[in-house]
């Protein structure tokens, strides 16, 4: 792999940064560590010199991982004493940066938006509904208040409602219930809040009609939003994962992939070719201006691992939900090669780095860099430590895409609810009121990518049950196959 040539001198040095940070952790993966240092040292001085930047910023956390995993082989009682911001991280400050992430990115708002309509189709007519919201780090009151407003503007009336909410901050849950609570007298809908203190994979699956509370008689929906990827590490801290006989969902599902990645790299008007990939066209994110070459992705071993397992036929036996909706990162760091999860992080979180730094730049307040900077500390820096310093089962963030989800629900007996038109507008509509320019939707096989400038960051998708009724939400098969929505 060589380093990439263009005229322009901003864009050469930024083309520069992405290569050096490439070329560093393809050193650590071979083991060339003398040469993995050069290229951290090169980088490092790259980002200095190019200044402030959603780039430069980024390099600060990707250096940091490589950093450490450069002295963990050479010297781990070093590398153990090190101080990990990650176990320092105040709970108080982590609490604001999410609001702030949810305040900034249009895409959680935008993802509460299809969830919430999607909801409200599936329960239509129902008289007792219960939500069921393993909620994510981008969670806040006002998506469940919000759905509380649509429940009440139904024109059969409001269902008795309950909500379960399942999050790892206490404080959190607490300050959420009252908000509910408060929401649910003056709107006059009978609501009841169920608080679970845990992380999802923290839960007993084998008793998760008791932990969630679950009663006769309710028609069930469950959200899962940046969560169902925390259960992919295997307990037994086994990379390989749990390999499951797969092949018909393969053949009905393998044409998914060749449309959710990103196109490939065009340096100086040539096709860049990565030496270690056998000729492939290397890929990087459309969606900043980074001239860096990142290896091309091999998708990992389809893989169900025990966890993710017990969750889903739990769900799927004790909670029997009408839908379940699924909100996941369109990234694939679930891989075992760390020279490919990097650039594939790097690339995935430049995109991300880019559209907060356009949101802060949309929000024209004195407070908006500020809090850029918390999001992308708190929020978006830990999520990549995770990505790239954690292995075995303590690597929790092991992000895959749509296509890979597809197949571990199908093979978990789900089968997929073409989203309505009304949902994907809902969602278009977010991004479009955020006036953010960048922020796209894109339909595909019935489920909704979130992008950034034609970049896939998250995926929306709708499950039920498989042996159901075989109609879509707000869509209706026809005799020859097609949708009518």
């Amino acid at each position: 792999m060589h380093p990439p040539t263009t005229e322009n001198g901003p864009a050469r040095r930024l083309a520069h940064l992405g290569w050096a940070l490439c070329e560093c952790a393809a050193d650590i993966e071979a083991g060339s560590m003398e040469k993995a240092g050069r290229c951290l040292s090169q980088a490092m001085g790259l980002a200095a010199a190019i200044g402030d930047g959603p780039l430069p910023r980024l390099a600060e956390p990707m250096a940091y991982c490589l950093a450490r995993r450069l002295i963990r082989p050479m010297i781990p009682a070093v590398a153990d004493a090190l101080i990990d911001p990650s176990d320092h991280l105040d709970r108080r400050c982590v609490r604001a940066a999410r609001r702030n992430f949810f305040k900034l990115s249009p895409f959680p708002k935008a993802a509460v938006a299809v969830a919430n309509r999607v909801i409200l189709e599936a329960m239509e007519n129902e008289k007792n509904v219960h939500v069921i919201d393993f909620a994510g780090p981008a969670a806040q009151p006002c998506q469940w208040i919000q759905l509380l407003r649509d429940f009440h503007g139904r024109p059969e009336g409001a269902p008795h409602l309950r909500l379960t909410i399942v999050h790892d901050d206490g404080e959190f849950l607490a300050k959420a219930s009252a908000s509910l609570a408060d929401e649910a007298y003056d709107l006059d809908v009978p609501l009841q809040v169920h608080c679970v203190a845990a992380k999802i994979e923290a839960l007993d699956f084998n008793d998760l009609h008791g932990v969630l509370g679950l009663k006769s008689g309710e028609a069930r929906a469950i959200v899962c939003t940046l969560q169902l990827h925390r259960l992919l590490a295997n307990a037994a801290g086994d990379d390989a994962g749990h390999h499951v006989n797969q092949t018909a969902s393969v053949a009905r599902l393998q044409q998914m992939a060749a449309s959710t990645s990103c196109p490939p790299s065009i340096i100086g008007g040539e096709d860049v070719l990565d030496d270690d990939d056998d000729g492939d066209p290397a890929y990087r994110s459309p969606a900043t201006p980074l001239g860096f070459v990142s290896p091309p992705l091999t998708t990992p071993p389809f893989q169900t691992p025990p966890a993710l397992t017990g969750f889903l036929s739990a769900a799927r036996a004790a909670a029997s939900p009408k839908i379940m909706v699924l909100v996941e990162q369109e990234a694939s760091h679930n891989g075992v090669s760390f020279r490919k999860r990097f650039a594939e992080a790097l690339g995935y979180y430049a995109a991300v780095y880019d559209s907060l730094d356009a949101a802060a730049a949309a929000r024209r307040r004195p407070a908006a860099d500020a809090e850029r900077a918390d999001v992308e500390r708190a929020v978006v820096g830990e999520e990549i430590r995770g990505v790239l310093l954690r292995e075995g089962s303590r690597r929790r963030e092991r992000h895959d895409r749509l296509q890979q989800w597809a197949l571990r629900m199908e093979v978990a007996g789900f089968r997929k609810v073409p989203l309505s038109y009304d949902a994907m507008w809902q969602g278009n509509d977010v991004l479009g009121r955020c006036g953010v320019g960048g922020c796209e939707s894109r339909e595909h096989a019935g489920c909704l990518l979130l992008c950034w400038r034609s970049c896939p960051l998250y995926s929306v998708s709708a499950w039920r049950s498989d042996g159901g009724s075989a109609y879509g939400i707000g869509c209706e098969y026809l005799t020859d196959g097609g949708l009518m929505c």
